[in-house]
């Protein structure tokens, strides 16, 4: 090709591109301070790691095939996207980390996986489909460049059936040792349900399977649930074990517990997302002051038409702090560097309410809001946003003291009838059900306040993703996508009797991403 010819094809690409970057900008449920790629989909989150005073993100991302003349309608494979910040706000892209080889020898892209934690040098541990688990290292500060080790797979699928499986891998190093965690299942007998596989090595190349790691109990967990994208770090006294759950619907859970002699003894189950939620595949890592810090993918409810046609899809969450309580419990909260995002506060104190009240003072879909409520004799009380001034779109959170519930009720979010919540997995679906039973209206998650403790809700709004902290030590996560223009109202409201709002305090957030 011509110099000439080279050049008339590049301006295509350019104005193409401020073409995508122009619809982008313009997409009404495209966050604007949430972490995610400048385009493409993208979900798992797939190794987090601070480094050199910075905070690095891996995720799956697409891209297509290595090789020319590929077909435009062909799917594009996963690879190991890269963003790093400095301060957990304001974020950039790097090349990909681990992509599909040149030479064909990765057709099915690349899977799921993690950063090592503790490794004398940054390492990735992955799993490629139809291969097994591989190790990838980088020796440069910004993390650009990762070698893949020749070895790999360093753990093969097996070609004979094992009690093990080969899949979505996490990995530590303690006392000269690396330990990995492999699969999301374990055929032993007695450790059916969700569970996963213990390999250590000295070297990353020769690994031992120990046996399985943990055992599930039935009163947590459905025998369908598995044990995917696994996390496992110290917190506190105890450890914990953070997770993806494929089944009976997208989730992410965990365990607290003891870690003894390659052993892992849960005690507590929690999840952080319930049917209607988008919450999946977390990940975490432990920061330069000792923080324990969660990131999590969250997913879309769009058909998938409109996703194509949009040009993005998938959200990182905000990062989170967890830590445990003294009752042994989870502590979960907004990491306080996006404070720096507030703008144009405001406050209201003192307010008695016995119906709902619109906050006049109040527009806008991209908003933190804090409201504490107390002395309610009510049997609801909360709040609604991105609320039309007929309320016909609203989206409620709520507490229901009856029912010790936090409550998101995503029924009137949007006039767009082709967005649905399910309940379920196409697999885990029972036959014969209405709509009513098969897609979602409402999120619920235990939370029980103590007698005369207040309500505190921390709500993060950003167009179409909610996320909202109760007390330190609840979150919940919701997508939502309303249609109308005018849908930015805030209002709070007491239902079955009186509540006073404490205080309520409302920033406008400032934008960090460029389109």
């Amino acid at each position: 090709m011509n110099t000439s010819a080279v050049a008339e094809q590049i301006q295509t690409f350019v104005q193409h591109a401020r073409e995508l970057r122009d619809r982008l900008w313009a997409d009404r449920h495209r966050p604007r301070y949430h972490l995610l790629p400048s385009d493409g989909f993208f979900n798992d989150a797939n190794g987090t790691i601070f480094w050199k005073g910075r905070y690095h993100v891996f995720y799956l991302g697409r891209m297509p095939l290595p090789i020319p003349d590929q077909p435009s309608n062909i799917q594009w494979l996963p690879v190991f996207d890269h963003s790093s910040s400095h301060d957990l706000v304001h974020w950039i892209q790097h090349p990909p980390a681990i992509k599909p080889a040149a030479d064909g020898s990765t057709p099915q892209g690349i899977y799921s996986g993690d950063a090592i934690e503790n490794a004398p040098v940054p390492t990735l541990i992955y799993h490629v489909p139809g291969q097994g688990t591989c190790i990838a290292i980088s020796t440069d500060d910004e993390l650009n460049h990762w070698t893949p080790l020749p070895e790999n797979p360093v753990i093969p699928i097996p070609k004979q059936s094992q009690e093990y499986t080969v899949f979505d891998p996490c990995a530590w190093y303690e006392g000269g040792v690396y330990h990995a965690l492999i699969g999301n299942k374990n055929s032993r007998q007695g450790y059916e349900g969700d569970t996963t596989s213990l390999f250590i090595s000295t070297d990353l190349i020769n690994w031992q399977y120990r046996g399985p790691f943990y055992k599930s109990n039935r009163d947590w967990t459905d025998e369908v649930e598995d044990c995917a994208c696994p996390d496992f770090f110290p917190l506190g006294d105890r450890h914990m074990l953070l997770m993806h759950g494929h089944r009976p619907y997208g989730m992410a859970h965990y365990y607290l517990g003891h870690y003894l002699e390659e052993q892992f003894l849960p005690q507590i189950h929690g999840r952080m997302n319930w049917p209607g939620g988008q919450l999946s595949a977390p990940e975490t890592l432990l920061d330069g002051k000792g923080r324990r810090i969660f990131f999590g993918w969250i997913r879309e409810t769009r058909p998938w038409e409109q996703l194509r046609s949009s040009g993005w899809a998938s959200v990182m969450t905000l990062p989170r702090v967890l830590s445990l309580a003294e009752d042994g419990t989870l502590g979960i909260e907004p990491v306080p560097e996006l404070e720096t995002l507030r703008w144009n506060h405001r406050r209201w104190a003192g307010i008695r309410l016995t119906s709902e009240m619109v906050i006049k003072e109040v527009s806008g879909n991209c908003l933190e809001l804090i409201a504490e409520f107390d002395s309610s004799t009510a049997t609801t009380f909360g709040l609604k946003v991105q609320r039309s001034p007929d309320g016909v779109e609203e989206t409620a959170v709520f507490y229901m003291p009856e029912s010790d519930s936090l409550i998101i009720d995503f029924s009137k979010s949007t006039l767009d009838k082709t967005v649905k919540y399910p309940r379920f997995t196409p697999r885990d679906e029972p036959e014969g059900l209405d709509d009513a039973d098969r897609y979602a209206s409402t999120q619920q998650a235990p939370f029980e306040l103590a007698d005369g403790e207040r309500l505190k809700l921390h709500i993060f709004l950003d167009r179409s993703v909610l996320e909202i902290f109760a007390n330190g030590r609840q979150c919940m996560t919701q997508r939502i996508y309303p249609t109308r223009e005018d849908s930015l109202g805030v209002s709070v409201f007491s239902s079955g009797g009186e509540t006073t709002l404490k205080s309520l305090d409302v920033w406008e957030m400032r934008t960090t991403n460029s389109w």
